[in-house]
């Protein structure tokens, strides 16, 4: 199933690469770690490189890439952009979350794997270290 970026999310994700110093081959990394209001947060950073342990997902310019022990907390995720009076924030359809909180970038499963010490990390489960 995989993760999907729609458009408008693209369009900010394409300008954070840029951003953090990446390129036309550089992508996203899609990180959950323990923590939040919820029990996980959300966490992306650059992907130079594709890790072993990542799946990678092709997004709208870029691709996204997530880590085996992140995968089952976020697949079917459509990542979403919105841009209002109130806010400017990147907004995560998770159809595995059984709770959200308010501020969008935590949430909760039920019955869901818990995360090794440290949550799932760009370093695999060897090296929780974030």
């Amino acid at each position: 199933m995989g993760v999907t970026v729609t458009e408008k999310a693209s369009v900010y994700l394409r300008r954070m690469i840029q951003f953090n110093g990446g390129n036309s081959r550089s992508g996203i990394r899609l990180i959950v770690k323990p923590g939040g209001c919820s029990g996980y947060s959300y966490d992306m950073e650059l992907a130079d490189t594709t890790l072993p342990s990542d799946h990678v997902f092709p997004g709208p310019g870029f691709s996204v890439h997530i880590p085996n022990e992140c995968l089952p907390l976020v697949d079917g995720c459509e990542i979403d952009f919105e841009d209002n009076m109130m806010s400017t924030s990147l907004v995560f359809k998770n159809p595995n979350a059984t709770s959200s909180c308010g501020c969008g970038t935590s949430f909760n499963v039920e019955g869901g794997p818990a995360p090794a010490e440290g949550g799932c990390s760009k370093k695999g489960p060897e090296n929780t270290a974030g």
